[in-house]
């Protein structure tokens, strides 16, 4: 009988030379993939971002609550070069996947109406390309001190922009601004929809094509919340008509129409879910 010297069974000790040629090629080519496309896949990968969460470290800030149409700290930062005090507004988080109305409710159950006097609180700060919130970790317990300004409060600068379209995705600042990563996108949808169902006001992010980007805190047209109507629309590209405001460092926009769903990049292109 004649015997086929290919045939190769595991337990022997040499392998046959086609079989040992053709395992080397295997490997070779093998080694020379692996490492290529692990390096594709990490040049392919969207950056870190430089969003920042302080986790673990508590911040004291002191300035004026306003209520409407979004809980803000109006925090004085510096002057003007006519002296005019400059200030910045911190928008004021929960704990947790809430927004700030319930710990403000605790506050004012027990100090009475706190709009537009001064107060201390301590919290978690998340900030973002010129945004920042505060989150407040230590709910009831954030605040600090109250009193009554000594000066008549400085009427909030309020700067009307016009009407405008705007295209981009709806998403919570609270993760956005630095708390999770990726804060946006399809791997960030489910995440996004349960923070604004819990409260936190809902922020639509336009990027113009340039690298330039602006965060648009979105309520009804009459500052109302439109938390719960915009639900479906979170984490997906739309545009949205309303009338915009400049609000000190922020900008509100009033929706006074319907939001429609559009096509972005990124839901075009494969996703994964890597780190912004």
């Amino acid at each position: 009988m004649k015997t086929d010297p290919d045939f190769y069974v595991g337990w022997q000790d040499k392998a046959p030379a086609s079989f040992a040629r053709a395992l080397r090629w295997v490997v070779i080519t093998l080694a020379i993939l692996v490492p290529l496309m692990a390096g594709l896949l990490v040049w392919a990968q969207r950056g870190f971002s430089e969003a920042v969460f302080e986790y673990g470290q508590l911040t004291t800030l002191e300035g004026r609550l306003i209520r409407e149409p979004v809980p803000f700290l109006r925090v004085p930062t510096n002057k003007t070069s006519a002296g005019a005090p400059r200030f910045e507004r911190v928008l004021l988080i929960g704990y947790g996947k809430h927004g700030a109305e319930q710990t403000i409710r605790q506050w004012e159950d027990r100090y009475g109406a706190l709009t537009s006097k001064s107060i201390r609180i301590r919290g978690t700060l998340i900030r973002y390309q010129g945004h920042t919130a505060l989150e407040l970790t230590e709910e009831a317990a954030a605040l600090q001190t109250v009193a009554n300004p000594a000066i008549p409060p400085a009427r909030p600068v309020l700067r009307p922009l016009g009407h405008v379209t705007l295209q981009g995705e709806i998403t919570d600042p609270k993760c956005f601004l630095g708390v999770m990563k990726p804060g946006d996108g399809r791997p960030h949808r489910s995440c996004a929809i349960r923070c604004i169902a819990g409260g936190i006001p809902p922020l639509l992010w336009v990027q113009n094509g340039r690298g330039h980007a602006n965060g648009y805190v979105l309520v009804g047209p009459n500052g109302e919340r439109i938390n719960t109507q915009l639900l479906e629309a979170v984490g997906r590209g739309v545009r949205v008509t309303g009338r915009l405001e400049q609000a000190d460092n922020w900008l509100i926009l009033y929706v006074d129409g319907p939001v429609e769903t559009t096509t972005l990049l990124a839901d075009v292109q494969a996703q994964i879910a890597l780190c912004r």
